[in-house]
């Protein structure tokens, strides 16, 4: 990931963070995951 992208990802995930609600909730849930050593794993799958 380049550092533009990584700059843009964090842009968006402050943006996310002021919203509040289940739907922001899980978002915010699913782009852990993301990132996360075992959901890369479990994307590779």
């Amino acid at each position: 990931m380049t550092v533009e992208k990584q700059r843009e990802v964090i842009r968006l995930w402050n943006e996310l963070r002021k919203l509040e609600g289940p739907a922001a909730e899980e978002l915010r849930i699913q782009i852990l995951e993301c990132f996360s050593p075992k959901g890369k794993a479990k994307r590779a799958a």
